[in-house]
């Protein structure tokens, strides 16, 4: 990162403790957390207005829509990397998922330096 160089992320993370500490770590760490929110309707009204330039998005959200349907709507109008994370993953969710082109499947509990460098060259690559 250069000068005052923001790297932009929105977080998709509906566990308010989660969503807090996330939010709090990519600061710390120079990026410019754009949104944080708790449904897949909130996460596509971010990208639509918003435009980070990478997505953290949760799978397993308590909404209507979860994070893969989110991943789902944000692909009709933007090829913004998705990060997707999960503490379990079924087969069927990770094809599910797989469908949407995500950039990266993180496992939660979420391990800092692989999150950083993770986010970074999805921003960059």
């Amino acid at each position: 990162m250069t000068g005052n160089e923001k790297r932009s992320v929105g977080i998709v993370e509906d566990e308010g403790m989660i969503a807090m500490l996330l939010r709090e770590l990519l600061i710390r760490e120079g990026f410019d957390v754009v949104c944080t929110v708790k449904t897949g309707k909130e996460a596509v009204e971010c990208v639509r207005e918003r435009n980070p330039e990478i997505m953290l998005m949760d799978i397993n959200l308590n909404d209507d829509m979860d994070g893969i349907e989110a991943a789902t709507r944000i692909r009709e109008f933007s090829d913004i990397p998705i990060i997707f994370l999960s503490a379990y993953t079924d087969s069927s969710t990770k094809e599910r998922a797989e469908k949407v082109r995500p950039y990266a499947f993180l496992p939660k509990p979420i391990n800092k330096q692989l999150l950083i460098s993770t986010l970074t060259q999805g921003i960059t690559g």
